[in-house]
């Protein structure tokens, strides 16, 4: 058998021989100068400029650290409670958390309305008058709550002067009854809600009397929150506490109907609304809390503090200065 070659003539041509052009790598961010990534960040950051995470959850800008504050607060109380599930024996659980319908057995409840005359005790000491327009009237006492401390702790000083502020004091001490300093807190250390970080109070607070008179000087008086009727005074006071003045004053003007401001200082407008407000503007206005609350609880936190702004919420709902409450609660 014959062996056959094949060569095969390749025709090339004459630019294949040229010489190969060196070529650096490309500029990488490494290589630029001081100067230049100062220019770049510039640029790149514009877009973000005077904006906030906090704006389309309706925060006013420079009142971040009043939700901050509460985000905390309610994280170590859940925090506080898984513990407590593996430290505590089921009865010392549930007497803790009767609420919690995964651990604890649950009774049902049946609301009872009276709408007859009230005969027992008054924040006050008068009749409690049920309008949208009474100004320094009594209260109804606190309500019962199976979340937080059935306890009055308050000294009573203020009661005669202002009963809706001494209401709304019952439930910030029922909410904010610890002094301490809790890991990622920006307020720092905080006794009964008042912090003594720059940016929060920033004074330290050694009692109640002291708290007390803080509360009423830096909030209460210095927002004109007195000059609101009664129905919705105590409620507009915790808002402002828990989300700060500005932040709150915008969301009850605009749950009102009224121009924004952010300044938080009550105003004729606002009392006048408030006097004409056809419904129940003290449940209404707790709807609008909860769902600003779960709203930054969820777009913020995951949802991982929705529980605790709810249980907030209900013991709100049950301790307006015009709420009768099925289970009062006593000194």
């Amino acid at each position: 058998m014959k062996k056959y070659s094949v060569f095969l003539l390749l025709l090339l041509s004459p630019y294949a021989y040229a010489k190969l052009q060196a070529t650096g790598f490309p500029k990488t961010y490494a290589d630029t100068t001081f100067s230049e990534r100062i220019a770049n960040a510039t640029e790149g950051y514009k877009p973000f400029m005077n904006k906030s995470a906090y704006i389309e959850l309706d925060i006013v800008p420079g009142e971040e650290i009043f939700t901050d504050h509460m985000i905390v607060q309610t994280s170590a109380d859940a925090e506080q409670q898984e513990q407590d599930e593996t430290t505590l024996s089921t009865t010392e659980y549930c007497l803790k958390y009767p609420s919690d319908s995964t651990k604890c057995p649950q009774t049902a409840t049946t609301t009872t309305v009276n709408t007859g005359p009230w005969t027992g005790q008054t924040i006050g000491g008068g009749a409690v008058i049920e309008n949208n327009s009474v100004v320094g009237g009594s209260c109804y006492p606190a309500a019962k709550d199976r979340h937080m401390t059935n306890k009055i702790l308050t000294t009573g000083r203020y009661e005669k002067n202002s009963p809706a502020f001494e209401k709304a004091l019952m439930t910030i001490f029922r909410k904010e009854g610890r002094c301490g300093t809790i890991k990622g807190d920006p307020c720092g250390y905080t006794c009964y809600g008042i912090g003594s970080a720059k940016g929060c109070a920033g004074i330290v607070i050694k009692s109640r009397e002291e708290a007390e008179d803080y509360y009423y000087n830096h909030f209460w008086e210095k927002y004109k929150i007195g000059k609101l009727p009664d129905v919705i005074s105590t409620d507009y006071m915790l808002a402002s506490m828990g989300s700060g003045p500005g932040t709150a004053g915008k969301q009850f003007r605009s749950f009102l109907g009224l121009p924004a401001k952010a300044n938080g200082v009550v105003d004729d407008a606002m009392v006048r609304a408030v006097n004409n407000y056809n419904g129940d503007i003290h449940n209404n206005w707790m709807d609008k809390r909860h769902t600003f609350l779960q709203r930054v609880a969820a777009q913020r936190y995951n949802g991982s503090v929705s529980r605790g702004y709810a249980n907030a919420i209900e013991l709100k709902r049950k301790n307006g200065c015009h709420v009768r409450p099925d289970e009062p609660l006593y000194r």
